[in-house]
């Protein structure tokens, strides 16, 4: 099954809720990392997942969210559910491709 497509350069992977609030993954194929955004909000972006192009994955987080991404593990709960996402995605692309 495809995920929607958001734009050319980015593929909805899933939400997660995190303590009443709802966080939207996204694929971004331009960057190939995982984008994070409060569904709802005025500050959207809280930060992007780099998991492709790295060792470790990690999260960047957006100024703006540093003190709510800090409180219970926030961030982490986040990274851990995009890296699952992408990685989910990316055997179902392999699985798909015929070469």
């Amino acid at each position: 099954m495809r995920r929607p497509v958001l734009s050319s350069w980015r593929v909805a992977l899933g939400c997660i809720e995190i303590d009443g609030l709802v966080v939207e993954l996204a694929w971004s194929r331009l960057s190939d990392t995982v984008l994070a955004d409060f569904r709802d909000g005025v500050a959207r972006r809280i930060g992007t997942a780099v998991i492709g192009c790295r060792d470790e994955p990690v999260f960047v987080a957006q100024p703006d969210h540093l003190d709510w991404l800090g409180y219970e593990n926030r961030a982490a709960r986040i990274l851990e559910f995009a890296v699952a996402l992408y990685r989910e995605d990316l055997g179902r692309q392999e699985a798909s491709d015929p070469s």
